[in-house]
């Protein structure tokens, strides 16, 4: 839903339903909130989608919408958007739809992001794990004979995930959901949704879509949410599909989340490109969310509720007065949305809600863990510089190669000389008797094993270090070492005397540095205790003073970068 509400041109109606605001407006539809006109206690207030006139006659998009409305309108679950008609108004279709007092899940990130504040890890749980329970419900949808439809819903992302009020999540928008009997077939090669939320099977040469397709998408909102930014982002729709198909998915850990390690393991499943590894179901991945988080850490109605009403009661509450408005009697409309469930202060009562509810509920915003390595943007320009060094060193190796052959050559042409002189060399020692004939000498090789007795013990010892971000440069115990190109673990050789403790300052990509210290253990270096100290690249450069942590920076569509 838009941020705001605008009042639609003059009085509206189609067929039984008043349109009272205009709630979002998209590339194929208007949604205004509307009222039954014949008094339907069922849904006092509802959504009424229209699409443009436009394209009102275009039969692929016709069928289109009637699939929506089938489809969606066949599901039956708390946390799917459920629709309710479809209808014609002077030969224009539209579909009625449940109303959701609240936000999209990316309004949400984006208004957070705005005040610098994060979403609590418990909170965005919670509306994940609601909107895969609806998932798994149209997953499971089956017909009347009881055969499965098949549907995938193919769109999933932020704006698709509304967050009510009422603190529960539904998962709305089957526009373009695939099933076994939809009327509209996606056209040949016609990739569908948004490009950032898409499964890599569904780009691929094997064009393939299933249930799965929908599991990596919802693996990708939830990444999102933890992370405060987004996971595939290329300035080119061309960018952002090889970015999907072969940028590295960090794990939320590596960038300095704090999170459970089985639940960063569940997050890490639900995006692999590995279909095999890949959870198969919705169902699947939500009760391994519930499983790695526990009970006690995973959110409430109650508190999405007041993340919600937070963030927009001064938005709900100026929509009641709008539709007051609309109606010339302010009690009828507090009337009409105690109806439908959403109750709203008098007008003109203050609203307690504000900042400093929002820092007890949603914790800071630390850019510490956005930008570090930002693998998905480098990755291109990481594979190009590994691409010049194979170059550089398959030149190098034909150089070595083709010294060592000379080499062979004109030894093999001395050793040819000195055959040829053997025979004269021998009838000299013949010619002197007296002389005794001396021993054959031993082969380099083993002349130096007698002399020098059994191999010397080794002097170093071969070290693995893991980084938490894609670093360019790392000192380990005051040492220096750059790393080119940049990589997210170093291998190194230590002094073998080293001890097994070492403290390691790492450099990513764009300045910002990794401090910690370090346990060694079978060859592989790990942080202790509370992992990797993250600290931004920004300092005072008058007073040469260490790196310190500081705001969010810059934002772009409601995610954090730094500056």
């Amino acid at each position: 839903m838009a941020p705001s509400a605008v009042a639609p041109r003059g009085p509206a109606t189609v067929g039984h339903y008043e349109l009272l605001l205009e709630l979002a407006a998209g590339g194929m539809a208007v949604v205004y909130l509307g009222r039954a006109k014949d008094g339907r206690a069922t849904a006092p207030l509802v959504a009424v989608k229209r699409p443009h006139r436009h394209l009102a006659t275009d039969k692929n998009f016709l069928a289109m919408l009637l699939d929506e409305a089938r489809l969606a309108s066949a599901i039956s679950h708390e946390n799917v958007v459920k629709v309710r008609e479809l209808q014609f108004h002077d030969g224009e279709p539209f579909i009625v739809m449940d109303y959701v007092e609240g936000a999209s899940l990316s309004e949400l990130r984006k208004e957070l992001a705005s005040q610098e504040r994060a979403f609590d890890v418990k909170v965005a749980l919670r509306i994940i794990l609601d909107a895969l329970a609806g998932l798994h419900a149209a997953h499971e949808l089956c017909d009347a004979d009881g055969k499965p439809l098949g549907i995938v819903h193919r769109d999933i992302s932020p704006h698709n995930v509304l967050v009510g009020s009422d603190g529960r999540a539904r998962l709305t928008d089957f526009g373009i959901a695939q099933a076994a009997d939809r009327l509209q077939e996606t056209r040949t090669h016609e990739v569908k949704g948004k490009l950032a939320y898409l499964a890599p099977e569904r780009v691929d040469k094997r064009r393939i879509c299933t249930r799965q397709s929908d599991v990596f998408s919802m693996g990708i909102v939830l990444w999102e949410c933890l992370a405060g930014r987004r996971l595939f982002r290329g300035d080119q729709a061309l960018d952002t599909l090889q970015e999907v198909m072969h940028a590295p998915i960090p794990r939320l850990r590596r960038i300095g989340l704090q999170i459970a390690p089985q639940l960063d393991d569940v997050i890490a499943k639900a995006l692999s490109r590995d279909l095999e590894v890949r959870f198969a179901t919705a169902l699947e991945f939500k009760a391994a969310l519930e499983e790695a988080a526990g009970r006690a850490s995973i959110g409430r109605p109650e508190q999405v509720a007041q993340l919600v009403e937070t963030l927009y009661a001064a938005r709900m509450t100026e929509r009641q007065e709008q539709v007051g408005g609309v109606l010339g009697d302010a009690g009828a409309a507090a009337r009409l949305f105690s109806e439908a469930g959403f109750p709203r202060p008098a007008p003109g009562r203050s609203i307690s809600h504000g900042s400093d509810v929002l820092r007890a509920i949603a914790p800071p915003a630390p850019s510490e863990r956005y930008l570090f390595g930002d693998a998905p943007q480098d990755y291109q320009r990481i594979a190009a510089q590994k691409t010049r060094w194979m170059v550089v060193g398959g030149i190098a190796a034909g150089v070595i190669v083709g010294a060592a052959a000379a080499f062979l050559v004109a030894t093999r042409g001395a050793s040819h000389a000195q055959e040829s002189a053997a025979p004269h060399s021998s009838s000299a020692r013949a010619a002197s008797p007296s002389q005794p004939e001396a021993a054959p000498p031993l082969p380099p090789s083993a002349s130096a094993w007698r002399s020098a007795g059994p191999p010397p013990a080794p002097l170093t010892r071969h070290l693995r270090i893991e980084l938490p971000f894609l670093a360019s440069h790392l000192a380990i115990d005051a040492v220096g070492h750059d790393i080119y190109p940049a990589a997210d673990f170093l291998a190194l050789d230590v002094a073998v005397d080293a001890g097994t403790a070492h403290h390691v300052v790492a450099v990513a990509l764009d300045g910002s540095q990794a401090e910690g210290d370090l346990r060694e253990v079978d060859g592989v270096a790990r942080p202790l205790g509370g992992g990797w100290a993250l600290i931004s690249h920004r300092s005072s450069a008058s007073t040469g003073s260490a790196p310190a942590p500081h705001g969010p920076g810059v934002n772009r569509n409601g995610f954090t970068k730094l500056r």
